[in-house]
């Protein structure tokens, strides 16, 4: 599978903002690209990550 590599200027940015919202880095970037891809038209999976709606209910997003 590929995966793709984040750019390390963002790390530390990343970092910050899910240590502040007290989640883990890849659920608070995986929160983000299902909004940027809901924000596209791109269709829900078919398998929700449960785990990813509690960062938005804690508020860990902007």
């Amino acid at each position: 599978m590929y995966s793709p590599k984040i750019r390390d200027d963002l790390i530390p940015r990343i970092y910050h903002v899910a240590k502040g919202a007290k989640v883990p880095m890849t659920r608070w970037v995986n929160q983000i690209l299902e909004r940027a891809l809901a924000d596209h038209g791109c269709p829900e999976a078919v398998a929700s990550d449960q785990q990813t709606s509690t960062v938005e209910r804690e508020g860990g997003l902007p």
